[in-house]
């Protein structure tokens, strides 16, 4: 019976496609996207963390518990969550995880039924579409108006610190600039 001419031939060793050799990196960085020098004097960098992609997935979780006003999106909310607790877990040099999440609601007062209403403004003027992709400034503005000494405590002091001052945890003068 005759084989097709693309079946390679049992008897004649056909070369196949192996990757190369891996290559040492001169920088001395042990994997190629590591960033190893600090990068927080340069501005819009941030503090990265790893699998920070897994605070989307966690964020959907805290649908049911957010308290929304009225023309105010799920979506907005979500991505202010998300950027408060992605800042909150690359302050402690980990991955992001629900307590990060419930922070990122609270500080912003999507957990609290009823919210302050200088809170409230801040929310109307400065969150709407942050998702957007051109709204990267702003999003780095709220990240950093989030203030990391309030961020870096356990969620139990966070929420006294909330319910006590709000404002304690937030700079506004940040917010406000252009």
């Amino acid at each position: 019976m005759a084989v097709p001419r693309y079946v390679p031939s049992p008897v004649r060793k056909i070369k196949h496609y192996r990757s190369s050799k891996k290559m040492k990196h001169d920088s001395g960085v042990k994997r190629p996207a590591e960033i190893y020098v600090d990068q927080s004097e340069y501005a819009g960098t941030g503090n990265p963390g790893p699998d920070q992609g897994y605070a989307l997935k966690l964020v959907k979780g805290f649908k049911d518990e957010v308290h929304l006003l009225p023309k105010e999106r799920w979506e907005d909310a979500a991505d202010v969550a998300v950027i408060v607790a992605l800042k909150r877990a690359s302050l402690f040099g980990r991955a992001p995880c629900h307590h990060d999440l419930a922070a990122g609601f609270l500080v912003w007062g999507y957990a609290d039924p009823q919210p302050d209403e200088i809170l409230v403004g801040i929310r109307k003027d400065q969150f709407s579409h942050i998702g957007s992709s051109h709204n990267y400034s702003k999003r780095r503005r709220i990240a950093d108006a989030v203030v990391s000494a309030g961020l870096h405590q356990p969620l139990d002091l966070i929420v006294r610190d909330y319910e006590s001052d709000w404002g304690s945890l937030i700079n506004l003068a940040l917010l406000q600039e252009s």
